[in-house]
Parts: structure tokens; sequence; C-alpha cells
């Protein structure tokens, strides 16, 4: 398919695109992708999952990079316009069809999504940004924010979970750093965005064909029963976003993670031992009860080339069930380490379920499978998910490295809890994101408390 040339050039120009040069590459490289061309767009099967999960939370996800230099806001909105023009899916409506759902490719301008001020109260900025909405039917499903403060860059973002993971999250911005840094450094044309298949099935091609026709196979994903939750007073479906967190200086963090090594344990043992043994003190669980906390498993592993795959989710979860808590957190590091490997013994961790979901969601129309899926699925209500170590050099912006990072989930509905984690310069981001109270960020609160002294303990 073949644009006019002087048509699409206006239409860059309405959205905001400034570098006449940038527009003719940029037009010369959706020629050469022509499903970049498309109007409508399959939603794939984690996309239908997700939105089936706008049951159980506000299913947007939030993420935080802050820069010790002022950013070019021309710059970084004219490489926001390529990076939505190279993945379509990003301005597009969800059009939820009872057959199938899809994606509407929808028009749009760039101060609709990037949004940028000097701000006095950067808190007071950060915390509207990460309360908004992001409707279905929104022309754009992401947004970001571009806050001058104190001569600092902090940016952040806030997207419909449908569009991609954490993991997916690192390659796009990773690729928008290189994208950005090549184009204020070196005049480069920033269309060198992903634009890959966004199939859940790109997680096996590169298995070896006997361990695929396995993998294929395992239908059955079995989540333990657990009753144990935080203590929230009740568990109505609250309206405000409710975030808490905690950052750990890498002086301490370092010895914790030296200690868990020692013992055999892995960074990610560390956090939910901590999770555990911080929820069993501020909900006075006994040390003798077991618990199931389940952890996000990111399926990219199998992948060999991660830069052939488009922006999405390839995440699975699984359940790190204990039969006892502990009496301290070194035993509950211990006991929770132990569970791990057993666990990482089963070759297929984290593939189990999949063929099902892929199974209801091509056997049914969507208004029957949706209900049917929700019978099965097991959201969980304890769980951790790992972001882990950002790659400093990766997310630079014309050398710059970030000095600090935060990532937040999506909003849950109570009794849900799921802490999310990174680490940056050494230093340890937790978070949980909730639609909540005040009472139940005064348990957050109390929660984080112990969760930081536990990682200060070692």
């Amino acid at each position: 398919m073949k644009f006019n040339y002087k048509t699409e050039a206006l239409s860059l120009k309405r959205k905001g695109l400034t570098d006449e040069r940038v527009i003719k590459d940029l037009i010369d490289f959706k020629e050469k992708n022509p499903h970049l061309l498309k109007k409508t767009l399959p939603c794939e099967m984690y996309d239908k999952i997700n939105l089936m999960c706008r049951k159980y939370m506000d299913r947007l996800a939030r993420f935080e990079v802050d820069y010790d230099f002022l950013v070019d806001e021309e710059a970084f909105k004219n490489v926001a316009v390529c990076a939505l023009e190279s993945a379509p899916f990003l301005h597009s409506q969800v059009i939820r069809n009872p057959i199938t759902p899809y994606w509407r490719v929808a028009d749009y301008n760039v101060n609709e999504f990037v949004f940028a001020e000097e701000v006095e109260d950067l808190e007071k900025a950060k915390k509207e940004f990460f309360s908004r909405q992001i409707p279905l039917k929104s022309n754009i499903q992401f947004n970001i924010g571009l806050f001058y403060h104190q001569g600092k860059t902090y940016i952040l973002f806030i997207w419909n979970h449908m569009c991609m993971d954490g993991g997916g999250f690192k390659a796009f911005w990773s690729d928008f750093c290189k994208a950005y840094s090549d184009y204020v450094l070196n005049g480069i044309s920033p269309v060198s965005f992903s634009a890959g298949s966004r199939k859940y099935t790109e997680v096996y091609k590169d298995m070896d064909p006997a361990f695929r026709k396995k993998a294929k196979k395992q239908i059955a994903n079995i989540s333990p029963r657990d009753k144990h939750r935080f203590p929230f007073k009740n568990n109505n479906v609250e309206k405000d976003v409710v975030i808490v967190s905690r950052k750990i200086p890498k002086e301490y963090f370092d010895k914790a993670v030296a200690y868990t090594k020692s013992q055999g344990g892995t960074v990610n043992d560390l956090l939910v031992a901590s999770y555990i043994d911080s929820l069993k003190k501020v909900a006075d669980f006994n040390s003798e009860e077991s618990i199931s906390v389940s952890c996000a498993t990111d399926l990219r592993r199998h992948i060999k080339d991660l830069s052939t795959i488009g922006y999405t989710n390839h995440v699975s979860f699984s359940h790190c069930a204990v039969e006892r808590m502990g009496n301290n957190l070194k035993e509950t590091l211990s006991i929770v380490a132990k569970k791990t490997k057993e666990l990482k013994a089963d070759e297929f961790m984290g593939l189990h379920g999949i063929p099902l979901l892929n199974f209801a969601y091509k056997s049914m129309i969507y208004a029957q499978a949706e209900p049917i899926v929700k019978l099965f699925y097991r959201n969980p209500t304890l769980s951790v998910s790992n972001v882990g170590k950002i790659d400093t050099a990766a997310f630079s912006l014309a050398n710059n490295k970030p000095f600090s990072a935060f990532v937040a989930g999506a909003a849950k509905n109570k009794p849900c809890a799921v802490m999310t984690a990174l680490s940056i310069n050494g230093d340890l981001s937790v978070s949980i994101c909730l639609r909540g109270n005040k009472n139940d960020e005064a348990i957050l609160e109390k929660f984080f408390t112990e969760y930081e002294k536990n990682i200060k303990s070692f």
C-alpha cells in the first residue's frame, strides 16, 4: 500500500510532528511495514486476559524514570509521535465486540498524551498523574508526564495494561531512549521502534521442537487456595487510587542480597520472604501457618532475540506456597528459597495453563469465553512482581543516565495486594497500588515500615 505523501505528511503534522526530515523517514518506515497502516488490530490473547481483569483492578500500569537534566520537549514529542506510529495499538480504542474485541486505530495529537510542565509541587503532580484514568474508548492508551522541577526531569508513564507488562515497557523505553539519543546527538530520525508480533505464541518460537510440543500441552495451572489477606477493614471497591512505597538505599539492599545469595537464595526470594514476614507481623499470623504468594514470571526468557517481538504482555505466575511462614525473616527466607528451587525444577514453570486460555478464547465467542474463563481464573490475592534491575545505560537519554526509577502496577481491588519492585543504581524500590481509603493506606504504610526494617536488618 502506497501513501499519498502530501496527505500523510499533513496528518503527521496535525499529530504534532514538527521535523520535515523525520516526517519523510517515518512515511518510508510505515511503507516498509504495511501492517502499521491497518485501521483495526486484533486483541491478542493477553490483551483479552487483561480486559477481563478490569473486574479486579483499574488495568493501568505505572512507571517513573528520573533524570538530572532538562529533556528537550520538542525533540521528546517528535520521538513520542514516532513511537506511537510504530505501535498503533497505543493510539487505538478498545472495541468490546461480543464476537471478538479489537483495537480501532484512532487519530490523536501529541499534546493529548505527552503533558509537559514546570511543577512546583512535584509530589502533588505525581499523585494526580498516577490517579488519572484511561478509558477503554480513549483514542490513546498511553500517557506521559514530562515534569520539570529544580533542573531535573521526572518522566511518568501510565498505560492500559492490555498494551504491555513491565517487561514490555522496559523494551519500549529502551527503544525510546535510543531513538531520542540518536535523534538529539546524531540527527538520526527516530524510526527504530519495534514493530514485531504481539502474539502470545512468540514465546514458543525458539523452543526445541520436542520441548515446544510438550509446552503446548501444559493445560492445567492449579493455583493453591489461600485465605490469608491484608487486614483491611472491608473489601469494598473504592474509587481512590492509593500508592504506598518505600525506597531502600543501596548500602542496606546490597547487604541483604549478599546474605541471601550466601544462603543459596535469589533476590526474588528475598523480596517474597520479606513480603511474607512483614504481612505476618501486621496481620498477626501464626509462624506455623502455611501461605501462598504468587510471583510474576517473565516468559521472555524463552525468546532468544527480544528485538523481534512487539511491545506486549508475556507474563505468567508461579505460586510460592510454603507450609509454614517461619519464626523470623531468615527462617522464612530459607523456606522460600527451598520452595523456589522446587518450582524451578519444573522446566515448564510459567507455561502451565496458557494453552487452555488460548483454547477458551479461540473456541468460543468473547461474550461466552469471558465468563467461562472467570469461573476458572483465580486472581492472586497476595502477589509479588519484580521488574528487576534497571539497565541505566539502556535508559540513558542523550548520555544522561537516570538517577532514580519507580514502578507501581495496576490499582487492585481489595483484598488483592500486589507488591511491585525494581532496583536502580543499587537502590530497591517497592510499592503497592490499591483502590483504597485512608485506613487501607495506613495499613500499607505499617506493612512497608516492617518491610524496610526487614531489608535493613541484614
